[in-house]
């Protein structure tokens, strides 16, 4: 009698580690950055070309992060919209409050050079940026729907529209209406989503595994980003930086979700861990204010340090807040 074939629990397995199904395809896209642009002096993506350049390197990041957005938004009811503007926007909005407010007191503080090898571009890159793909994986397995409609919201904290605005304050201000584009064109494909998945139910079951599929592609690009040679080079001020973006990301919106909002508090622990982008941010500040050129090429090394740290404690902080918390019914 034939016995059929065997098969790898592929999938299975990375369900069973936190955010997986985005953390390994993460970890993977390093380990081949950090081999080939670190060790090896080449860029696979740019030798391979498309579509492999676009489907896993940072270039096709925001073609997915709109695709994401747009499945998102099919599976928003009009009834789950109200809760999501109740719960997500007070939650941004504290947390951003926070990190501005603790960002200009330590401009006033330390100055442009910081303390700890920590200047002031560095902590305000970090401090104002939130990962909302790696929430959208962490928060996939059990939250409802107005947990996964935060995603919008949060990825808006990843944009460089709200820290090159405050970075100019310091120096030459940035392009106000391009930046502005950037923050409708990432809103248009989650309306969009919405629009269309409340006009047509079949649109919103066409579209709900959406997510899961898109998820692993993106966390190979955000990989991509990081060269684990420099972030580690980089240990002593990136482990003070990430000790100091989740106390600073964490635990101001933390206490406003258990204290006011009378939740578990796991979409304040979840959304703590650096945007991919964010390492594009210091070289955009630095030509849009000369003060800043001189810390671009540290605070870059350091936010590779703490995007490395951040993206792989985030999933496991937030599977034991979790055990402490279970989620609301």
């Amino acid at each position: 009698m034939a016995h059929p074939p065997r098969r790898l629990p592929i999938w299975r397995t990375l369900q069973r580690i936190p955010a997986g199904t985005m953390f390994v395809p993460l970890l993977l896209g390093a380990l081949i950055a950090t081999l080939c642009r670190g060790l090896l002096g080449v860029d696979l993506w740019e030798i391979l070309g498309s579509p492999m350049k676009d489907l896993f390197s940072s270039s096709g990041q925001m073609l997915l992060i709109g695709l994401l957005l747009f499945c998102t938004g099919t599976q928003l009811r009009r009834q789950d919209l109200e809760a999501a503007l109740h719960r997500g926007v007070p939650l941004i909005l504290v947390r951003l409050t926070a990190a501005y407010l603790l960002s200009a007191a330590f401009y006033l503080t330390f100055g442009l050079e910081g303390v700890g090898g920590i200047s002031f571009l560095a902590f305000v890159c970090a401090v104002t940026s939130a990962n909302g793909a790696l929430y959208m994986g962490i928060i996939q397995p059990f939250g409802d729907a107005s947990d996964k409609a935060n995603f919008s919201l949060i990825t808006l904290c990843s944009m460089p529209l709200l820290p090159l605005l405050f970075l100019g304050f310091f120096g030459a201000s940035a392009s106000l209406a391009q930046q502005a584009v950037q923050i409708l064109s990432l809103l248009l494909p989650f309306l969009l989503g919405v629009l269309l998945g409340n006009l047509d139910e079949d649109i919103r079951r066409v579209f709900a595994g959406g997510g899961a599929m898109i998820l692993p592609f993106l966390g190979f690009q955000f990989g991509s980003t990081i060269n684990l040679l420099e972030a580690f080079r980089m240990l002593p001020q990136g482990l003070l930086l990430s000790l100091v973006f989740f106390l600073i990301t964490i635990l101001p919106s933390y206490c406003f979700e258990r204290r006011v909002l009378r939740r578990p508090g796991y979409v304040s622990v979840a959304s703590s861990s650096l945007a991919g982008v964010a390492l594009a941010i210091p070289t955009m500040a630095a030509q849009a204010n000369p003060a800043l050129e001189a810390y671009a090429g540290n605070t870059v090394a350091t936010l590779a340090f703490v995007l490395t740290a951040t993206n792989i404690l985030c999933p496991f902080l937030t599977r034991w807040e979790l055990r402490r918390h279970p989620p609301v019914p």
